[in-house]
């Protein structure tokens, strides 16, 4: 059980406890962009190699614990297809909320997409469908359905930790429009899929027009 929370520390505590305060208190104000991006990014890539090899040899199980399964090629075009169905509904869903949220200028995709170069967007978007899925969905989920007993309550903590990470780079419209939504729609593939290589191919899907965004403007 002690591996179980020490692993649950690595993939849900310490991406929040660097988002939230060691980001926006100490590297943003000494570091300047873009390799304060950067640095953020080569922590979620370390931290989600760290879990693959967590899994493997401290807690001695195989990657299939996590999700790590193959694909068929009729589960690539499915999962490609609901990423794009997936991402028609991030404007619609921006939208419904800001009318009753009014949205402020920053913390909005176009401010995101306008202060990054296109190399940053894509990196972002290769890191947010990788390592978010393995420690937000894969290995949290699966180790929180076996401490509790519970989907419900595993999404649920997931999703809690899943919004927190957002919380400083995108306005209150987005986080409850956007990541709040996408990140149960999400959870819910996954325990419908149990396939962690689905979900990341979704995930990456959504985020892909912010490269035609970057290149558009």
């Amino acid at each position: 059980m002690q591996k179980k929370f020490f692993g649950l520390f690595l993939s849900l505590g310490v991406p929040v406890i660097y988002m939230l305060f060691v980001n926006p208190m100490f590297v943003k104000p000494a570091v300047d962009e873009p390799f304060s991006t950067l640095i953020g990014f080569s922590l979620f890539w370390g931290l989600a190699i760290l879990v693959l090899f967590f899994t493997r040899t401290v807690e001695a199980l195989p990657l299939t614990s996590i999700g790590w399964r193959p694909l068929t090629w009729k589960s690539v075009l499915t999962a490609i297809g609901l990423g794009i169905l997936l991402s028609l509904l991030v404007p619609a869903l921006t939208l419904l909320v800001g009318a009753i949220i009014p949205q402020t200028n920053s913390g909005t995709v176009t401010e995101v997409v306008s202060s990054h170069s296109w190399w940053i967007l894509i990196l972002s978007i290769i890191t947010a469908g990788v390592t978010e899925e393995i420690l937000f969905r894969g290995y949290s989920l699966e180790r929180l359905t076996e401490i509790t007993g519970s989907k419900w309550i595993s999404g649920i903590i997931s999703l809690m930790f899943f919004i927190a990470v957002h919380a400083t780079g995108w306005n209150l419209t987005h986080l409850i429009g956007v990541v709040l939504p996408l990140g149960a729609i999400l959870t819910s593939i996954y325990f419908w899929q149990r396939n962690l290589l689905f979900v990341i191919i979704v995930h990456t899907v959504i985020d892909f027009p912010l490269i035609i965004m970057a290149t558009l403007s």
